[in-house]
């Protein structure tokens, strides 16, 4: 599995490492541009994370990723069972956060993609960005159910894995904007940030690179240090 440290990719990094499956990560670090490396392009051209290799045969975009992991061990309910209506409320859900919670933060963390390299069409799209995160923020807070312990229900889904990592996203000092009061969400992220797996996956990644986590989201060092060699290998 290539991620990059607490890039979008986290979501599928915790699944796997939930779902109890044999796996090998990998870092394609973005912020040293290694997805730009041919190596990584020739695996996915689009030059962006996850990719998860399947023998030999690469599957890129989160939800797909999600999806297919959590399909691989359906005892471990890390998504309803399919043909059901709570199966359909997971993909609304990752749908959500795909097309329009991501978008809104690429539009302020890297506004180019929008605006091209015009200064003034930058800081447009950076504005009506910020704007946007405010909206989507505040409709997830509304759509939290304050007697679930997860998005779904009593049960931890990858959906909440995927929720998790733009909880953490809304606390980046690049933002430099007022963003809505959201206490269902910090709750339901600190509920996933003290499952086993989320430490271990978070602990390893801040080994490749020492990514900040919000105060009240902390992670004890000496068992970030231990996670980071046990389980799944990294490099």
């Amino acid at each position: 599995m290539y991620y990059s440290p607490k890039a979008c990719s986290l979501a599928s990094h915790i699944a796997l490492e939930e779902s109890g499956l044999a796996y090998e990560a990998v870092s394609v670090n973005i912020r040293n541009q290694e997805n730009r490396r041919e190596e990584y392009l020739r695996l996915n051209p689009g030059g962006t994370v996850p990719t998860l290799g399947i023998d030999d045969q690469p599957l890129t975009e989160s939800q797909a990723i999600l999806t297919y992991i959590a399909d691989l061990v359906p005892e471990r309910q890390l998504l309803p069972r399919p043909g059901t209506l709570a199966r359909a409320r997971a993909h609304e859900w990752m749908n959500l956060i795909s097309s329009s919670l991501h978008v809104s933060y690429r539009s302020v963390f890297r506004p180019q993609t929008y605006g091209g390299d015009e200064p003034a069409a930058m800081e447009q799209v950076r504005r009506q960005g910020r704007k946007n995160l405010a909206k989507y923020l505040a409709l997830i807070e509304s759509r939290l159910d304050p007697a679930s312990a997860y998005a779904l229900g009593e049960t931890f889904t990858v959906v909440d894995a995927y929720l998790f990592v733009f909880y953490l996203w809304s606390y980046d000092d690049r933002l430099q904007c007022d963003l809505p009061e959201r206490p269902r969400y910090r709750a339901l992220a600190e509920r996933v940030a003290a499952r086993s797996a989320v430490r271990k996956v978070v602990a390893r990644e801040r080994c490749v690179r020492a990514y900040d986590l919000p105060d009240h989201i902390p992670l004890d060092d000496a068992q970030g240090r231990n996670a980071s060699v046990a389980g799944a290998g990294s490099r």
